[in-house]
């Protein structure tokens, strides 16, 4: 099954697939939401509590302490929850149009070592973030006194699931599969789609 999306001649691994198209997505496809909603979440409280400490200073004259170290918590926390969901979307740089001009073979190799490396790299780092949290369940940012492990867990989780979907997209690279899905509601409208006659309708 090939994106409708996609062009004719780029290579089928390119390809996007509803993300529950496969057993494997579908059986992953409730963490994926979990980390997708928990990631909006922490970018909807950071991007909210810039403003409401400006009106609260300069309207009420009693502004919070501590906002700026807790908003550089939730920019962190944000770029850690959303990683997992950038990785199987395929939506991290990838210089798609000159990838897309490489014989099937040489692409599908890249692609076997590039997963394989990807998930050994985020296992890695998965165990780091694990052992850095061991070492410091005693320290708290100055401010807040918020424990540097809720930082570290972010890492440790977002780690641990972006080298689960780097596997997965390996065991899809040796299946000929296409690595990257979707989510049912953010896939493109078909090209004769009429959104006024929808709405009359």
């Amino acid at each position: 099954m090939q994106n409708a999306n996609t062009a004719p001649d780029v290579p089928r691994i390119l390809a996007t697939v509803d993300s529950r198209h496969y057993a494997i997505d579908r059986l992953l496809e409730p963490v994926r939401w979990l980390f997708r909603i928990t990631s909006l979440t922490v970018l909807a409280v950071m991007v909210s509590l810039p403003f409401i400490q400006v009106v609260l200073r300069e309207i009420f004259s009693r502004p919070i302490v501590g906002v700026e170290e807790l908003t550089r918590f939730m920019l962190i926390c944000s770029v850690f929850l959303a990683l997992p969901y950038v990785v199987a979307a395929g939506a991290n740089i990838r210089m798609e149009e000159l990838v897309a001009m490489l014989p099937e073979r040489v692409l599908r190799m890249l692609k076997v070592l590039t997963g394989a490396t990807a998930a050994a790299t985020f296992a890695v780092m998965a165990f780091a973030s694990l052992v850095a949290i061991r070492s410091n369940l005693d320290n708290a940012t100055p401010t807040l006194g918020i424990p540097y492990w809720i930082f570290l867990g972010a890492a440790f989780a977002s780690f641990t699931m972006t080298a689960i979907e780097c596997a997965v997209q390996l065991l899809k690279v040796l299946q000929n599969r296409p690595l990257y899905i979707t989510f049912p509601m953010e896939e493109e409208p078909p090209a004769d789609f009429d959104p006024v006659a929808e709405q009359r309708s």
